[in-house]
């Protein structure tokens, strides 16, 4: 199909932010994506470049963000973008609208140097561009409370200062899991805008061993789980267990993390909406071989605290 006539797709200006909303809204008949997307406008590494919008005779009729992450795969660092939300209004959809702004972004975002995109969408939509499903998936690990030390450790709210230690932390954990996301080296990268989600650094001294994002009404599923060993990562599940009732505990825990030491066995799910693609040569394509060769695990995403609203 065809796009529009008089069509153009540009990078996203201040004077447009307003239209955008009203376009996100419009296309998700709900307000969240388009909180998401002002929120992506406030990190650091967030380039209005990737965030382009479609315009009809004037109109702004659709708008997709194209993220800056570091991800891991294969064992190395790999620059990419992560694509969401995108939205076309009601009017305008099937219409090419969306082809159009996935196109240009993924021509920037290779140009800018970037080798793989990836998403969480519909599983039967985006493999025309390319996507491949199961690019990651869910990794947990089922951990019964009892017997679990009680060391006494007590979690605190993570604040600016914590952050090079969180980030560090996070670098020796999850090294080898691939498709880890980086979580950035920001305080709004390692905390949520949302009131009921807490976000917990754990010290020894000034030791950071292990930090926890979770629901507070959820004790027993946080959303990520780090820790410096399996030790330090026995001594945070321990505390965790004393703020629930239950018998047991789901902890996001991928099997080639280190935390992973202490409670096997841990499992990685497939997650068919989890999809990525290849902007460039370089790893992406390797890692399929393995996943397809039953040599490699599936990687998980440590996910965004924005995904937490």
């Amino acid at each position: 199909m065809g796009y529009p006539c008089r069509m153009i797709i540009r990078p996203e200006t201040d004077g447009d932010y307003a239209a955008i909303a009203e376009v996100t809204a419009r296309a998700f008949g709900r307000a969240a994506e388009a909180i998401f997307v002002d929120l992506h406008r406030h990190r650091a590494a967030f380039d209005p470049e990737l965030s382009l919008v479609a315009e009809i005779d004037g109109l702004i009729v659709g708008h997709a963000l194209f993220s800056p992450r570091l991800i891991r795969i294969m064992d190395s660092d790999v620059s990419a973008v992560s694509l969401g939300p995108i939205a076309v209004v009601p009017e305008h959809q099937r219409q090419g609208v969306g082809t159009a702004l996935i196109a240009e972004g993924h021509q920037v975002a290779t140009a800018k140097g970037c080798t793989v995109s990836y998403l969480v969408g519909h599983p039967t939509y985006y493999p025309r561009f390319g996507y491949r499903t199961n690019a990651y998936g869910r990794a947990t690990v089922l951990v019964p409370t009892a017997g679990l030390p009680d060391t006494g450790l007590e979690g605190t709210p993570v604040t600016w200062e914590d952050i090079p230690a969180l980030h560090r932390l996070w670098r020796v954990d999850e090294a080898r899991v691939d498709f880890a996301i980086d979580p950035g080296t920001s305080l709004t990268d390692w905390i949520s805008p949302d009131p009921a989600i807490r976000n917990l650094v754990f010290r020894d001294g000034d030791a950071v061993l292990g930090y926890v994002r979770q629901h507070k009404d959820r004790p027993a599923e946080p959303t990520c789980f780090l820790a410096r060993d399996a030790g330090s990562a026995q001594a945070v599940a321990g505390a965790l267990a004393r703020q629930t009732s239950a018998e047991a505990m789901t902890l996001p825990i991928h099997p080639r993390s280190l935390s992973a030491a202490a409670f096997r066995p841990a499992t990685v799910e497939p997650f068919s909406a989890a999809m990525a693609v290849e902007l460039a040569p370089g790893s992406l394509g390797e890692y399929f071989t393995q996943i397809e060769a039953g040599t490699r695990p599936h990687g998980r995403m440590i996910r965004p605290v924005e995904f937490d609203l």
